[in-house]
């Protein structure tokens, strides 16, 4: 990410600088994609503290592993601005070509930056300095924590239930956004039924799902934290390697990843078959390392199907050890009976569980009020869009195939209805505010 910085004519009459050959310095940020945040490491405190003067004597350079300033710049400490200070408390006399910068603070308070605009007209500047005041769109602390950091930090620091609805594509999650939850779940079965139109039989693969997550979790980039189903993680630990970066990348906010063979399916079909307690472990090994690689705070889930061929004893060893190498929760999937989901929680404390509920699948059905009273920390709902899609789908169809009309008229679900779902007045507000003409009549 480069910054334009460009001296102003007033700075340049306050302190009485005649302005010189040099236009404008670039700074370039360095920007990590698995955090989205800034890390000049030199340059950072010193904004967040109040920077006032950075002289320039040549130019800036970037150190692109660190994101550090290397070259002749210097940051000092900043001074009360009065008439006769022309210069800082420390550090060399401002040079001819130099340029101030004011006001920049913590980005949760209701702080202004000041910063010159470059004139269109040549080797001069505008008279004007625009500022733009960080808080303009209600921005706080919390606003600015990335998806993965905020569920990361909801289960360490309460002890609420996350009650997370399935969602499969893109208007789903428009829909589950809608509503208002504090976080999502992305279905591998509900990926595999939209993007494929194929049973979850271990079909899709890391682009299926990577691609889904990408759109899902960017419809609201600082918003709603998704998590993600990543089946088995598609292979040995250098793809699963691959897998965490990309889900990284693609802002989710946690991921399971579970001990079925590659040839798996969905955790509610007869006949799973798990790997060797050493090949799980490899999986949760590999994940952990390659989330630690990249400094990133996405929430590793170690689930386990070995309930089913193995029994439940062997599912509680295989999550505490899961533990020790570094999931931050642990699912058991496929539970047999309240009263096992109740002994779980209790055996594997205070290691956090996920408690996934498939509706007439082959768990029983446990209430949100229940999975609190058992301390379970996240619930999803798998199937909470995809079932209840079949049956209206399907059911209009039928009634358009019998009947000749889909039963909609009347319902006011219009077009505009569903685009305003998707983010239409969203889209007529960038237009507006760019000074476009496209929305003037409406839609």
């Amino acid at each position: 990410m480069f910054l334009t910085l460009t001296p102003s004519k007033q700075h340049h009459k306050e302190n009485g600088i005649k302005s010189g050959s040099m236009d404008s310095v670039s700074l370039n940020v360095a920007v990590q994609p698995h955090t989205n945040g800034v890390v000049a490491e030199d340059v950072s405190q010193s904004l967040a503290n109040g920077l006032t003067v950075v002289p320039v004597h040549t130019s800036l350079s970037p150190d692109n592993k660190h994101g550090a300033i290397v070259s002749s710049a210097e940051i000092v400490e900043p001074e009360a601005k009065t008439p006769e200070a022309k210069t800082p408390k420390t550090g060399p006399t401002i040079p001819q070509n130099s340029m101030l910068v004011e006001t920049v603070r913590s980005p949760n308070t209701e702080s202004q930056i000041e910063f010159p605009i470059l004139s269109p007209g040549k080797d001069s500047f505008q008279d004007t300095v625009a500022t733009k005041t960080i808080a303009q769109e209600t921005a706080t602390a919390d606003d600015l924590v990335l998806p993965a950091t905020r569920l990361k930090r909801q289960l360490e620091n309460t002890k609420d239930l996350i009650v997370c609805p399935g969602v499969y594509d893109g208007f789903s999650a428009r829909i589950a956004l809608s509503v208002g939850f504090d976080a999502l779940y992305m279905t591998g079965a509900g990926t595999t039924a939209s993007r494929l139109g194929q049973p979850d039989l271990g079909l899709a693969q890391l682009s299926d799902m990577r691609l889904q997550a990408d759109m899902i979790c960017n419809l609201d980039p600082w918003g709603t934290p998704v998590i993600a189903d990543m089946d088995t993680g598609y292979g040995g630990p250098n793809t699963i390697a691959l897998a965490v970066s990309q889900y990284i990348r693609a802002n989710v906010a946690g991921f399971h990843i579970e001990d079925q063979v590659l040839t798996k399916r969905c955790g509610h079909l007869a006949g799973k078959k798990v790997v060797s307690a050493d090949v799980y472990f490899s999986r949760i090994r590999a994940a952990k390392a390659a989330k630690d690689r990249l400094k990133s705070d996405i929430v590793l889930i170690a689930r386990t199907d070995a309930n089913q061929q193995l029994g439940y004893d062997e599912c509680i060893a295989r999550l505490r050890v899961a533990a020790g190498l570094g999931a931050d929760v642990g699912l058991l999937e496929g539970f047999k009976s309240k009263e096992q989901a109740a002994r779980a929680v209790k055996d594997l404390a205070p290691f956090p569980l996920l408690l996934n509920i498939v509706e007439n699948g082959h768990s029983p059905l446990i209430t949100v009020e229940e999975a609190k009273e058992m301390g379970f920390r996240i619930m999803i709902f798998s199937i909470a869009g995809l079932a209840p899609a079949l049956g209206a789908i399907k059911g209009a169809y039928e009634r358009l195939k019998a009947e000749g009309v889909t039963g909609v008229q009347g319902t006011g679900v219009s077009p505009i209805k569903i685009f305003e779902m998707c983010g239409l007045k969203e889209c007529m507000r960038i237009d507006e505010e760019a000074g476009g003409e496209d929305f003037k009549g409406g839609v």
